[in-house]
């Protein structure tokens, strides 16, 4: 049973209490995000007054639809609210309360982009003209799928016998009041640590840009790193120079996803190139057929007719 000191306890002590309990347990990047979430989100709100064991779901409906006249987005209310559970159930294993049900809110369906064979081939055809390191950055990641944060964490070392090793990740992280910095640390999963071979045309390319080991792969004239952020807003105006809509950097990832089904890869193989924990993840959110693809496939029924 709660007791009575418990039953004084708010939402905001709960939560402060939660973010210092996993102050060592969590990877840096976590919980530096979650203490972002709390601070920006949970403790500045109402709601953070009230008593743990006073909260009931209707508390939560209102609270969540004030995120949401806030003008954050689904996909981050939704991040706010697994937050939220996750420092009620830390709150229900310590002090035995009953957290109320959750009502997560419905997040639009955004349908994949991915380049047509035709849209891939007037990129590629900007690429090579003026060929700079960012875009020997955006056909590195077009051939090999790496995300962003990995590629831009890259070293020439990790570059050796025509193949790349992926073990860490650069990224942008805030601080409690909200200034960002940049971090280079491993990689979200396990998984994720993964060798990439290179296709040779790539090999080939990449020689030629060659600096020591030492030296990030994607550098400025001071040989210094090239962050993520920079690196998206010179691909957007590639992009628009391209003609081409809807497409982000993550764009690349799902469409090298789809040329190498396209190209016959076994959906394994592709798996642990993308550096997921299993093929059903790559199948599900990676892997698109193209119109083509279907076309060829459907006409394979012509050999078995009568």
């Amino acid at each position: 049973m709660i007791n009575s000191t418990q039953k004084l306890m708010t939402l905001g002590v709960l939560s402060k209490e939660w973010l210092n309990f996993n102050q060592n347990i969590l990877k840096r990047s976590t919980l530096q995000t979650y203490k972002y979430m709390v601070n920006k989100h949970i403790l500045l709100k109402s709601i953070s007054s009230c008593s743990i064991d006073k909260i009931d779901t209707d508390d939560l409906i209102k609270y969540t639809n004030e995120l949401l006249e806030n003008s954050l987005s689904p996909k981050t209310v939704n991040s706010v609210l697994l937050t939220l559970n996750s420092i009620f159930k830390y709150g229900k294993l310590k002090y035995n309360f009953k957290p109320p049900y959750i009502q997560y809110v419905r997040e639009k369906k955004v349908k994949t982009r991915v380049l047509s064979v035709s849209e891939q081939k007037i990129l590629e055809e900007n690429l090579r003209n003026n060929f700079d390191n960012f875009k020997l950055g955006i056909l590195f990641a077009l051939y090999t799928g790496v995300r962003i944060g990995e590629l831009c964490a890259l070293k020439w070392g990790d570059i050796k016998l025509g193949t790349v090793k992926i073990d860490k990740t650069m990224y942008r992280l805030k601080d409690d009041n909200g200034k960002s910095s940049i971090f280079i640390n491993e990689p979200k999963t396990s998984n994720s640590n993964r060798l990439i071979p290179l296709p040779d045309f790539l090999i080939e390319i990449v020689e030629k840009y060659r600096k020591r080991d030492g030296v990030f792969f994607l550098s400025n004239k001071q040989l210094c790193y090239i962050e993520p952020r920079l690196m998206q807003k010179k691909f957007k105006k590639i992009i628009e120079m391209c003609g081409l809509k809807g497409v982000t950097f993550h764009t690349l990832r799902h469409t090298f996803a789809t040329r190498c089904i396209e190209c016959g890869f076994d959906a394994k193989t592709l798996s642990e190139i993308l550096g997921h924990a299993d093929v059903k993840t790559t199948l599900n959110r990676y892997v698109h057929s193209s119109l083509e693809l279907k076309k060829n496939s459907m006409n394979m029924l012509s050999d078995i007719a009568v």
